[in-house]
């Protein structure tokens, strides 16, 4: 099925071989040789635009990520499955994704929402419409029950499964079935019935090849071999293995938070700081996308603009001003394919951000972005909305992570005028809301805080006498006399150099009231 003439052209059904191949290496531990796969099934499925297995490749990525135990990548990858899968009209009940979504949801702890996916699944799946379906969710289910208090609800379930997979010659299944048995067993204090569920798990493992899969067990289940009996019944190797203490990496609280918290982003732009553009972070674009800078500048322009939507006359007159009408000709349309290839660098997901409708180009509404200027927008509107509301709480929140996504001003290293009036627009209402949170900070006597957020904004401006009042205040509180005078000859100095002024009669009376002269 696979050419191996690279002078022929590919075929649909390569796809299907390059994610078969691919389930294989994942199956067997060789998680790059199954990335590999999975991005050349990936081509194919986008060649052929095959979005039903589209799906599945994207849930394959899935349990890679999974797998590597980057948590946060895999339910990315599992959501981009659900949408190709509605996208051809695949019902949910009938492939894997919500069993392997419960398994991560059980991998990061958020034993709930395991718990809950699952069970919708197991109704949508009556035994009597699909058993191997109803079955294999069971199993999953009994799993998930393992690690909650219903152990005898368990215990059931696992041996209805078990003997269907039994009886169908579903090998894999009945490992996995025999495994949670003995681990069911061994909580219940039953040591002959676990060694012999055990027993035929380490037989099946075997017997066809589940080394990867029983390594696994052996990490995540060593208290089965704890007894003499069951060390028995390994192999030497993995004795050796066992002895061998190995370190299960955390699941950091941010990644299991991310599972629920984070909606998918095709796109990232972040152009508050030097500008920034990420589809995946695992995947950085080729050093060379972005060489040519009006590129970059023009997507910026687009992002930019209401509903990431602008005229071609607009960016036309922006970016090309009064050059001449054949010069444009030849390098307008160059231009803006080049912001469509460096999309598209070193990325195995191949998408079209840059549509052109109506005379208008914009960021393809397929498809979800996250735009921080957009975001620092919002925050400052629902934080002026708590603000009128007096929900001073919730405004301080929406503030504070407002200036956070400030990483320096707009467009850092730009210097085009359509940039410069938005960048006076983001630096204003920065330093409006600095100032804002300064004086709360200071009104809650939280000094060290009000002398950080005070320094900030002189960072940005520098001559501000009232905010260096701030700051000599906040020294003062603390009882830092000796960093109240500093404060004041900075600022005197820095008015004589620059401006060949003293510092006004408010200051110089303030600077008095707090050192006591």
């Amino acid at each position: 099925m696979l050419r191996t003439d690279a002078a022929e052209s590919p075929i649909p059904q390569e796809a299907w071989a390059y994610l078969n191949i691919a389930r294989c290496h994942l199956y067997r531990g060789e998680l790059e040789d199954c990335e590999r796969h999975l991005d050349r099934a990936l081509e194919r499925c986008q060649l052929f635009n095959l979005v039903g297995q589209l799906g599945e490749t994207f849930e394959a990525y899935g349990n890679l990520y999974r797998e590597r135990g980057d948590l946060a990548r895999a339910a990315e990858f599992y959501e981009r499955a659900a949408r190709s899968y509605d996208e051809a009209g695949i019902d949910l009940a009938r492939v894997e994704l919500i069993e392997e979504q419960a398994v991560l949801s059980l991998k990061a702890g958020d034993i709930a929402r395991a718990r809950a996916q699952i069970d919708r699944l197991v109704e949508r799946r009556p035994a009597d419409k699909n058993d191997i379906g109803h079955f294999t969710a069971t199993l999953a289910r009994a799993t998930i029950l393992l690690a909650q208090p219903e152990k005898d609800d368990a215990r059931a379930q696992l041996d209805r499964a078990l003997e269907y997979f039994h009886q169908h010659g579903l090998y894999y299944y009945e490992a996995q079935a025999s495994m949670a048995l003995a681990v069911y067993d061994l909580n219940s204090a039953r040591e002959p019935q676990m060694l012999e569920h055990l027993r035929r798990a380490l037989d099946l493992a075997a017997r066809y090849d589940y080394e990867y899969w029983l390594r696994q067990q052996l990490a995540s289940h060593p208290g089965l071999f704890a007894c003499e009996d069951a060390l028995e019944l390994l192999p030497p190797d993995l004795r050796e293995h066992l002895a061998t203490p190995t370190e299960v990496a955390p699941i950091a609280v941010a990644q299991t938070a991310a599972l629920t918290a984070r909606p998918l982003v095709d796109l990232t732009i972040n152009m508050l700081g030097p500008v920034d553009i990420v589809r995946d972070i695992a995947r950085p674009f080729a050093a060379y996308a972005w060489t040519t800078r009006r590129a970059r500048d023009i997507l910026c322009f687009i992002a930019s603009r209401r509903h990431y939507r602008t005229p071609k006359d607009a960016i036309i007159d922006t970016f090309w001003g009064e050059t001449d009408v054949k010069t444009v000709e030849r390098n307008f349309h160059p231009t803006m394919s080049h912001v469509r290839k460096a999309l598209n660098s070193n990325q195995s997901l191949k998408q079209n951000f840059l549509v052109y409708r109506d005379g208008d180009y914009q960021l393809n509404p397929e498809f979800s972005y996250r735009i921080d200027t957009e975001e620092f927008d919002r925050l400052i509107t629902d934080g002026e909305a708590g603000r009128r509301e007096r929900n001073f709480e919730h405004c301080i929140d929406c503030y504070e992570r407002a200036v956070a996504l400030y990483r320096g001003e707009f467009m850092q290293g730009s210097y085009e005028p359509w940039v410069d009036e938005q960048r006076s627009y983001y630096r204003e209402q920065y330093l409006r809301m600095l100032e804002s949170l300064a004086a709360v900070a200071e009104k809650k006597q939280e000094w060290l805080h009000a002398m950080d957020l005070a320094q900030r904004i002189l960072h940005e401006d520098p001559f501000r006498e009232d905010i260096h009042c701030m700051v000599m205040r906040a020294q003062a509180a603390v009882g830092n006399r000796v960093a109240v005078k500093e404060q004041y000859e900075t600022l005197r100095g820095l008015l004589q150099k620059e401006l060949g002024v003293e510092p006004a009669m408010q200051t110089q009376k303030a600077y008095r009231d707090l050192v006591g002269n």
